[in-house]
């Protein structure tokens, strides 16, 4: 595409001020753009007919239909199921992503938070505090306790790397073999699955949500699982069927899970995980999308929109990621 044609970019977060920020760091850097900050789902709808880039969060998808000018759709996240599974982008456009790798550092870290918070137990402390009752107790070390991956790519590589900094045994699961440095067994394919589970006290969930993952977490998987194992999940919430890990948490089958992500968001106030002792329920907010470390490749991406060169983080529509 020419620099000289005009082109409409719509930057969407319902935060209006976040909306706002990305879209002052696209227009400072490429002035001949039209920008638009957009927060609302009455202003995308008025301009997405117009736009021919489109990029944020949490963009209504069925609005894509509209879009007839689109040729390219950025998401500002590394998930990009909501636009894969409506199936509206318009054939002509292409589907991107942030590179995992922005996040992974924020990822990874806030997992090792969870696994020292359940190895310490830190919600038995919060407890005999709240209560003012002394009562030591001893708590088991990270270090030699096994730690599966789930989803070995850009950010399930940086837990992996965190966790073998801490001394942890790790093993990783994905669809496709290969050697990750810091795991010491590769579990591979559907058919590996259930023996990957069983190795772990801690099994993390990084996986993209797609029809092969959707419903993965089921009873037969919590059967799998090591008693008194630990689940913290930073992938997608469908990934895992809720009432299956209710049940495997209310049996005692699993100590406990950190939840970052879930089927509904937010979390409706009525559902069990908010008054389950043996779950930590966070706001998905283990990989957020911050305007300073998001942008720059966005940026990058733009410039070789511009040039007619191939986009980085494409998406397989057919894979799903």
């Amino acid at each position: 595409m020419s620099r000289e044609a005009t082109i409409n970019v719509i930057i969407y977060y319902q935060d209006a001020e976040r909306a706002r920020k990305v879209r002052d760091m696209v227009a400072a850097r490429f002035p001949q753009l039209v920008v638009h900050a957009v927060s609302t789902r009455e202003e995308a709808e008025r301009l997405a007919p117009e736009a021919d880039i489109i990029a944020g969060w949490g963009f209504p998808p069925d609005l894509l239909t509209k879009a007839t000018r689109l040729r390219w759709f950025h998401k500002l996240a590394a998930g990009v199921d909501d636009i894969v599974t409506a199936g509206t982008l318009p054939k002509q456009a292409v589907l991107t992503r942030t590179d995992g790798r922005i996040f992974g550092r924020r990822m990874a870290e806030y997992v090792v938070a969870y696994m020292l918070a359940f190895s310490q137990d830190i919600p038995r402390i919060l407890r005999q505090q709240a209560e003012r009752r002394w009562q030591p107790f001893i708590t088991r070390p990270l270090a030699g306790r096994t730690v599966g991956v789930a989803g070995v790519g850009e950010i399930g590589s940086e837990v992996v790397r965190k966790a073998a900094a801490l001394g942890m045994r790790v093993v990783g699961w994905r669809r496709t073999p290969g050697p990750v440095d810091g795991v010491e067994h590769m579990f591979v394919g559907k058919e590996e699955f259930h023996a990957f589970l069983g190795e772990c006290e801690f099994v993390v969930i990084v996986l993209p949500l797609t029809a092969e993952t959707r419903g993965l977490f089921d009873d037969a998987a919590f059967a799998a699982m090591r008693d008194g194992a630990y689940l913290i999940n930073v992938g997608r919430g469908p990934i895992v069927q809720e009432q299956a890990l209710i049940r495997a948490l209310e049996a005692g089958k699993l100590a406990g899970a950190t939840l970052d992500v879930f089927d509904v968001e937010p979390l409706p106030p009525d559902h069990p995980f908010w008054r389950m002792p043996n779950v930590i329920v966070t706001p998905h907010m283990s990989g957020p999308s911050v305007p300073e470390e998001v942008v720059p490749p966005f940026l990058e991406n733009i410039e070789r929109f511009l040039s007619g060169q191939p986009l980085l983080r494409q998406i397989d529509l057919g894979r799903g990621y």
